[in-house]
């Protein structure tokens, strides 16, 4: 299989994860709306739901983007590929929540608190680098349209 270049390859679970403790270079699109999503998220802890429309307005954008640029990044699989429950984009969007929760539980809680959250946010990233691989592979679709991300 071709070897796409780096800016064009969907990024593993180690740079997504290293751009949501802000480790990472963000010069490549998908990690520059990730980076945006944990961004939101920590917003969002700290803002009221009144007054989180715009954020989440926002978080919909970004989920988009990531969706469509991951549609053109990926090869086209069979129809009778197996379909993922949910979207690339929705699966940052819930990996970027789980970020900025972990990182409030560190600000606010016990030191188990936040090996806790890191835990979920490992098996969700598992989770992540699974489809990744499928997409590549073209052995896996992901569902169109779909953008409930709360």
């Amino acid at each position: 299989m071709n070897q796409l270049p780096e800016d064009r390859a969907i990024p593993g679970k180690e740079l997504l994860l290293a751009v949501f403790q802000g480790q990472s270079r963000m010069d490549h699109p998908m990690l520059q709306s990730a980076g945006e999503l944990a961004q939101l998220h920590q917003t969002r802890e700290r803002t009221s739901s009144d007054h989180s429309d715009d954020l989440d307005r926002r978080r919909m954008q970004l989920v988009r983007s990531i969706d469509r640029w991951v549609t053109l990044a990926s090869p086209i699989a069979p129809a009778a590929a197996p379909e993922h429950s949910e979207t690339v984009g929705s699966m940052v969007d819930r990996l970027a929540m789980l970020a900025a929760q972990a990182f409030a539980a560190r600000a606010h809680a016990p030191e188990t608190a936040f090996r806790d959250a890191w835990l979920r946010i490992d098996e969700l990233a598992d989770d992540y680098q699974d489809l990744i691989d499928a997409l590549r592979a073209g052995a896996r679709r992901v569902p169109e349209g779909q953008y409930d991300c709360w």
